[in-house]
């Protein structure tokens, strides 16, 4: 997987680069040249099962590079945040560590403002699973707050709690729809994924919200998350 194999998040390359990845696989390859036509760049996650989170929290940050007014109002959310793992129950000091690692990198965006640091950040592991971890128990804070709305997603006695605690707040566990809904309700980030699966058909996205005005773009494909950029 090239230079992924070394980072946490890579730089950007040509989406078609990809196609290397799998080159026997016949669907693959169509559908990446599809998402081409629309789509320029790649950018790499590590698939250590923090893919999402990792993905979202950086690519939102640089899209928000140099515009003031939305990293105000990002840290303004942000700050909100931890209200919400409050009434669900955490501790400060279960979440104080590491949600200081994320507003510092919001802080470093403002103060800043240039990808290069970002992707140190980014690519700083302490830094950067602090940033995960902390997203993960804000995604677990969601869940529970509201049980009722989300137990709809779970299979059949999968109680909220338990599922928080085995498939949420625990590093390197892969992210699912409930968690995706959550994670951008909560810091109010518009996002669109694009799903490369194996069926001989389109690629087919999903928006979240589904009403959203995407400002983040990913790739999905076998349990991983990759960051898309729109040709311009």
């Amino acid at each position: 997987m090239g230079d992924c194999a070394f980072h946490l998040i890579s730089e950007k390359v040509d989406i078609l680069s990809i196609l290397n990845d799998h080159p026997e696989d016949g669907i693959y390859q169509r559908k990446i040249r599809d998402l081409s036509h629309r789509y320029k760049f790649v950018r790499r996650t590590r698939g250590d099962g923090n893919c999402f989170y990792r993905a979202l929290a950086f690519s939102y940050l640089e899209s928000i590079l140099g515009n003031h007014r939305e990293i105000n109002r990002f840290k303004d959310i942000v700050l909100q945040s931890k209200h919400e793992l409050t009434l669900a129950g955490f501790e400060d000091h279960e979440f104080r560590n590491v949600f200081n690692h994320f507003f510092s990198v919001i802080e470093l965006v403002e103060t800043d403002g240039s990808i290069s640091d970002l992707l140190k950040a980014f690519n700083d592991e302490s830094c950067s699973d602090g940033i995960v971890q902390y997203l993960r128990l804000l995604t677990a804070a969601v869940l529970k707050n509201h049980a009722e709305f989300f137990q709809q997603f779970m299979e059949d006695g999968f109680d909220i709690k338990d599922f928080c605690a085995q498939e949420v707040q625990p590093m390197a566990m892969e992210c699912d729809h409930p968690q995706i809904v959550a994670l951008t309700q909560a810091l109010c980030i518009p996002l669109q994924v694009e799903y490369v699966d194996d069926t001989n058909t389109t690629v087919n996205h999903h928006r979240f919200p589904e009403e959203a005005n995407p400002q983040v773009f990913m790739l999905f494909r076998r349990q991983h998350y990759n960051i898309l950029y729109y040709a311009s």
